[in-house]
């Protein structure tokens, strides 16, 4: 089975998303002392770096190359509502992104003549991606307790950025998934 130059370059960006994601999350495990935070964090952190690992071992399987990825979702993101500081903002961004993922996944993951590789890494990712959305769910919804206008405006304020993201992204890697 062939793989085209632009499913590798879907791919590379898969990897080069999944570990900047993995970085950010591990850069917060240094900012909080709340011990469950801490483990959730820490564990979705190591996660995501093992994405990105699974997505570069998928790569190189399937016959392709590793490839410096400079603009990730991540970065994207960054460039449309400004970097995220507070943990609330994190993770309120990475609940958003994770929703998109899953959504996108599943959707490549159906589409005719993936490669059974790439097959395969979606749906271990499928499988870890909901774990992630619970945990930072319930997360969220703790902190909508004490204040749900703020949950609630940040939520918004991300979802609204990872539609255009998403559109812009769509166009220029010609992603034809219903996701």
């Amino acid at each position: 089975m062939t793989v085209s130059k632009s499913d590798v370059a879907l791919l590379n960006f898969y990897r080069a998303s999944e570990l900047h994601g993995g970085l950010i999350l591990g850069q917060m495990v240094r900012r909080t002392r709340d011990p469950e935070l801490i483990l959730n964090l820490t564990r979705h952190s190591a996660e995501e770096v093992m994405h990105a690992q699974l997505w570069t071992e998928a790569i190189l399987a399937i016959g392709g190359r590793p490839a410096p990825v400079r603009e990730t979702y991540q970065t994207r993101y960054a460039e449309e509502v400004g970097t995220p500081l507070t943990m609330l903002e994190i993770l309120a961004l990475t609940q958003v992104f994770e929703r998109r993922v899953y959504r996108h996944f599943t959707a490549h993951l159906r589409q005719p003549g993936v490669h059974p590789v790439v097959a395969a890494t979606l749906r271990r990712m499928l499988d870890e991606e909901k774990g992630h959305l619970h945990w930072v769910k319930a997360w969220l919804d703790k902190q909508s307790d004490t204040r749900p206008t703020e949950v609630r405006e940040v939520m918004r304020r991300y979802a609204a950025a990872d539609e255009l993201i998403y559109a812009t992204l769509s166009a220029e890697y010609g992603w034809r998934l219903a996701a």
